[in-house]
């Protein structure tokens, strides 16, 4: 790999960051465009979902058809290139290595499926998370049978593979924080309507492991109540918002902020943000005197007398 290909490489990693700022719409099929800028295909399949179900819960495709993926599923029987995948997580996978060409040419999975979809080479990598319980594939296609995928291409993809889900996961968490007050210091998670994780951040985890060290990995060690918005679970507190059919679970440890009301939480806001009385009066919209009576509330509930041991409790 030359010095120029390195520099292909990086820019490629930054472009991929840069992506995940402006948004998660389309992220995954912008993401696979930029790939293609340093490892030639046609075709591209990016799927996550989870280590116990070996199912997609969301795919994407670039370069094949909408259907390939269900189609591609109802091969597993006979496709040994999902088997090689398992048995190799995190490293990167050339179906000519697990089947050589001679059998895959004359085999069902190529008779009955790839050549369906004009697909004679492949190249993939699974990348499990044992703590999540979840898992990401990504399987690059080529339509040229003379053209099969290199040393070099193998190694790019396994470089690129981490900054490719890692930027995934930043996108759409750096949305949904954009979204949220982010005062309390919360951990986000993504699951299902029974606690079953589908993007988590490893904090969640963290905290997960100290509170309930007995709880299974992968999903919530607590039932989500239906009509409740904000509960209090042991030492922490959760709260959640429906994300189509999943749930986006905000979880944060019990902190004396927790005592106060939303308006005085709005109180210690422009407060510690080094506002005065009447112009933080100004941005929450009430008189000064009220930001004065709030503020004396807020000492007496969590014990203390000045701003600057406000400013401690807010930094905890």
């Amino acid at each position: 790999m030359n010095i120029k290909t390195m520099n292909e490489i990086d820019a490629c990693i930054t472009r991929l960051y840069h992506l995940a700022g402006r948004g998660t719409q389309d992220y995954r099929r912008r993401a696979l465009t930029e790939l293609a800028q340093i490892i030639h295909f046609d075709g591209a399949l990016w799927g996550t979902g989870r280590l116990d179900s070996e199912g997609f819960h969301s795919v994407d495709v670039l370069g094949v058809d909408e259907f390939y993926p269900k189609a591609l599923a109802q091969t597993k029987a006979i496709n040994p290139f999902f088997d090689a995948l398992k048995d190799s997580p995190g490293s990167v996978v050339e179906l000519s290595k697990v089947m050589p060409d001679e059998a895959f040419y004359n085999s069902d999975v190529y008779h009955d499926f790839f050549s369906k979809y004009g697909v004679e080479r492949v190249m993939g990598v699974v990348l499990p998370d044992e703590s999540t319980g979840i898992m990401s594939l990504v399987s690059l296609y080529r339509f040229d049978r003379e053209n099969s995928f290199s040393q070099e291409d193998k190694r790019i993809l396994q470089r690129m593979i981490h900054h490719l889900i890692n930027a995934a996961s930043h996108a759409y968490f750096l949305h949904l924080h954009q979204k949220k007050d982010s005062a309390n210091k919360s951990a986000l998670a993504i699951c299902d309507k029974h606690g079953l994780f589908f993007e988590v951040q490893p904090r969640f985890i963290d905290m997960l492991k100290q509170h309930y060290p007995q709880s299974s990995l992968g999903r919530l060690p607590f039932s989500l109540q239906e009509n409740k918005t904000t509960v209090a679970q042991g030492n922490l507190h959760f709260d959640k918002e429906k994300l189509g059919d999943l749930i986006c679970i905000s979880l944060w440890e019990n902190s004396p902020l927790d005592l106060l009301s939303a308006r005085e939480k709005e109180v210690v806001q422009a407060i510690t943000h080094g506002l005065s009385f009447k112009e933080a009066a100004r941005e929450i919209g009430v008189a000064p005197s009220t930001v004065s009576n709030h503020l004396y509330k807020i000492y007496r509930k969590l014990n203390i007398s000045s701003r600057s041991e406000l400013a401690q409790v807010v930094n905890l």
